[in-house]
């Protein structure tokens, strides 16, 4: 599995992580339209004050340059998806702007004026229309590294690409936040107060929301059938009985003469915090093997773990707790506990290498507060 830190040095090293061309991109495209605009307005004035047809020529032809240098630069830069297609628009623009040439044989400065009028609103016109390619360009670019878990690790070069980069992180975790099969429940973010569940109990009495219950039997019944002997162990568990199982550790704790406070962390050592357990979501599943009903890494050595950990995201789940994210996820590695978040979702999960809280782009904390405190020594509590 690549390291974050990895990660992190491709991205700002610009390899193939990074899929942007440095030489285009907004902040070029604003410096280049500026730049022409205030020619623009030179030109404008120059040929305002022309008094002879040679001068207003002059003007027609410096304007003409400024059209084809702009289309030519933002070719060249990268600012059109397509190379090919760029420079076909940019030839389009040529023509657009040689054909009215002929008013250049007119005798009246008059009439040669418009002509220059015009040109500076055809080059205002390509940038307009290159930086709108290049915006819709870097906004694909960006979702996609998002979608590979680089939110917390890409760093924009200018002040125009991080506002575009910043608008598509904040569009996307929106977008993210409307779908039921990913929400977030971990020490920093509870369980939603109205949250509701819809359970169905297992055959071996487990329960597990209604939403995914044909996914995870399709998962069970194909891992039996490759060999695996694969069994539920936990399933959805009602917020009252998280309640329950943290208050009973409390209580034995303080039968055994700990204060209050002591209690409740030593409690959150074993029993996540009511509001932080997945379990409580009905979208997780703790699964062993029957050949080691041991819940602890030695469960990646079964053939059941393997063929879970390898095939999962087929149907829509996703080893929840991977190796090298305890720092992300707050948990260590869990190789049997096992969370629902819909197929395609599981399937760039499983393809970028990431944990949820890498996709969702939800891994820089919040600050500590006394009750996330109380959370940090649950790393090992389901």
């Amino acid at each position: 599995m690549q390291s974050d830190s990895d990660s992190n040095k491709k991205i700002k090293d610009g390899t193939p992580e990074r899929q942007m061309k440095k030489a285009g991109g907004p902040a070029a495209a604003g410096s280049i339209k500026g730049g022409v605009r205030l020619i623009g307005q030179r030109i404008r004035r120059f040929a305002d004050a022309c008094e002879n047809v040679s001068d207003a020529k002059k003007a027609a032809v410096a304007v003409l340059v400024l059209v084809i240098s702009a289309a030519v630069l933002f070719t060249e830069t990268g600012a059109f998806q397509n190379m090919d297609a760029g420079r076909e628009d940019s030839e389009n623009y040529f023509v657009k702007c040689m054909g009215p040439l002929e008013t250049l044989k007119s005798t009246s400065v008059e009439e040669i004026q418009p002509y220059i009028e015009q040109r500076i609103d055809d080059a205002e016109e390509i940038l307009d229309l290159a930086l709108e390619k290049q915006t819709k360009s870097l906004r694909e670019e960006y979702r996609e590294l998002l979608d590979r878990g680089q939110g917390a690790y890409y760093q924009p070069d200018s002040k125009a690409e991080r506002r575009i980069w910043e608008e598509v992180r904040a569009e996307r975790r929106e977008e993210l936040r409307e779908d039921p099969f990913l929400i977030l429940v971990n020490k920093w973010h509870y369980l939603p107060s109205d949250y509701k569940v819809d359970p169905i109990t297992l055959p071996n009495g487990q329960m597990i929301s209604n939403e995914c219950y044909e996914p995870l039997m399709q998962m069970l019944e194909d891992c039996s059938a490759a060999g695996g002997r694969p069994i539920v162990c936990s399933g959805y568990r009602p917020h009252e009985k998280q309640v329950y199982l943290f208050d009973e550790q409390i209580n034995r704790w303080l039968y055994a003469g700990y204060g209050q406070e002591e209690s409740e962390e030593l409690a959150s050592m074993a029993v996540a915090v009511p509001g932080t357990s997945e379990h409580e979501l009905g979208l997780a599943a703790d699964i062993y093997s029957s050949e080691n009903m041991s819940l602890d890494e030695s469960q990646v050595d079964t053939f059941t773990q393997q063929w879970l950990m390898e095939n999962c995201w087929k149907y829509g789940f996703v080893l929840r707790y991977p190796r090298a994210k305890s720092d992300i996820t707050g948990i260590i590695f869990e190789p049997w506990h096992y969370r629902y978040v819909g197929y395609e979702h599981a399937r760039r999960i499983h393809e970028a290498d990431i944990c949820l809280e890498e996709y969702l782009d939800e891994t820089e904390h919040p600050e500590k507060t006394e009750e996330t405190e109380k959370n940090d020594n649950a790393e090992n509590a389901g």
